[in-house]
């Protein structure tokens, strides 16, 4: 059903009033994962496809036809785009400025109160779609084996892995280290029984597996100290900088012996080491690339990115200069300040609460004098290849001539599925080669990668010398 037709014809023409038309070329996007939500669309001529791009060739979720809508979750919740959005032919959109709709529902409330009954009425639709599509699938035996369906076989998966959870958690009092072993290959078998699951789905399928996964394994999870901050976490997403403290430090901590052992194995897959290797390596790359004359400037962007140059200005003793933090969290310029309050008077540490995608826009409020190198640790993983390039060029803006960008990313790797799916904590991941050519296209010159565990990656760019 159109979206319009749910509403009466002076409502309908109100709405059309305030909207604006975008062209599209086929294979032009509309909408980028990772982008803030706001703007919605209604599809007038052409189909759209919602994909996801994360993978190669990139996955077709759904096709929107005329008079569809997408990008209305965004609108009211401005949560970050969660798919691609693509023409997949000529097409023409009605775009809606969240903006300055609401401005124009705030004045018209008989207007609002039936805005938002139609787009509740859509959201019932897709949900009704959804349920069916389940339906059907279930009873056709979906894309699993042995007529299982993929929420089915996660099921299947999870009663499996705490059968031998609970056969492991008494043996730890008699044996640790056969409880450890045990329990290694256990998880080891897990990780390589989910691939084979999950590598034959669907990415709607794949999420819905991964999704009941977590919930059936959840208490165990939890249990690990990882698991627990990842999951429950506050700060909103994974990646904040207790949950890296937690990575950095290596020591495993959780509920019980076997929550211990849990967060040991988190702890030491192949994303935790690249996590920890390149956050050491982007600070020595710092160092390695300050000017010789003082005094210094530094721009570390998020807490992230400056927590590990304490040890790095520790050991370049008393050069002269100034390290500034931006970051979104007063909390966390918090941990920076005490991390930084030992550092030599000859080194200043200013703070600058400000919202940090803001910022990777180019939209920041710091004016800050040109900086010798920028470091940016931990997002590039978060950020869709558009505005990973809006953000170099950003950033390039902010350097010295000759000024070095030294920023970190991840790559592909055999523990993303633990990641994504059971640690809620999905990542955008990159090769050496990639990561490269997003630096060069937001014009860094001279860029240069460095590998950091089999997972993580850091690279030096510079600006150029006028």
């Amino acid at each position: 059903m159109d979206f319009l037709d749910r509403l009466n014809e002076r409502d309908r023409e109100r709405l059309v009033a305030v909207s604006t038309a975008v062209r599209l070329a086929r294979g032009e996007y509309l909408i980028r994962r990772g982008e803030r939500g706001g703007d919605f669309f209604r599809v007038v001529e052409g189909e759209l496809e919602i994909i996801d791009g994360r993978q190669q060739p990139a996955v077709v979720l759904d096709v929107l036809g005329r008079g569809q809508m997408v990008g209305e979750m965004g609108f009211l919740e401005e949560q970050v785009r969660t798919a691609d959005v693509r023409a997949a032919e000529t097409s023409v959109c009605q775009r809606w400025d969240r903006g300055g709709l609401l401005k124009v529902l705030d004045a018209d409330p008989p207007l609002s109160a039936a805005f938002y009954r139609a787009l509740a009425g859509l959201a019932v639709d897709r949900s009704r779609s959804i349920t069916t599509t389940a339906m059907m699938g279930a009873l056709a035996g979906g894309s699993g084996t042995g007529g299982e369906t993929a929420v089915q076989q996660a099921r299947s998966l999870a009663a499996r892995t705490k059968a031998w959870l609970v056969e492991v958690e008494p043996i730890i009092r008699r044996d640790r280290a056969a409880a450890m072993q045990k329990l290694l290959a256990g998880l080891h078998t897990f990780v390589r029984e989910f691939e084979n699951v999950a590598g034959r789905l669907a990415r709607a399928e794949q999420l819905a597996s991964g999704a009941e996964l977590a919930r059936e394994l959840h208490p165990y999870l939890m249990r690990s100290h990882l698991g627990e901050m990842a999951i429950d976490r506050v700060e909103g997403w994974a990646g904040d900088c207790w949950t890296i403290a937690h990575i950095a430090a290596h020591k495993p901590m959780g509920d019980g012996p076997l929550g211990e052992m849990l967060d040991g194995w988190l702890l030491d897959l192949p994303t935790s080491r690249a996590l920890r290797e390149r956050r050491a390596l982007a600070a020595q790359l710092v160092s390695e690339s300050l000017p010789s004359r003082a005094p210094v400037r530094v721009l570390a962007l998020g807490a992230n990115s400056a927590l590990p140059l304490v040890q790095e200005f520790a050991n370049l003793g008393r050069l002269p200069g100034e390290v500034v933090c931006i970051e979104s969290s007063r909390a966390a310029l918090g941990v920076v300040e005490q991390a930084f309050a030992t550092r030599p008077r000859s080194l200043k540490l200013k703070q600058v609460q400000d919202d940090l995608s803001l910022v990777c826009a180019g939209r920041g409020r710091s004016d800050l004098p040109p900086q010798d190198v920028v470091v940016v640790d931990g997002l590039l993983e978060y950020l869709p290849e558009r505005e990973t390039v809006k953000l170099v060029r950003s950033l390039l803006t902010m350097l010295a001539p000759g000024g070095k960008l030294v920023v970190t990313g991840m790559a592909p790797s055999g523990d993303e599925l633990v990641f994504d799916h059971l640690l809620n904590w999905p990542m955008i991941r990159r090769d050496a080669a990639t990561l490269r050519g997003l630096l060069a296209a937001g014009g860094a010159e001279e860029v240069r990668s460095y590998e950091a565990g089999s997972a993580g990656a850091v690279l030096v760019g510079a600006r150029a010398v006028v």
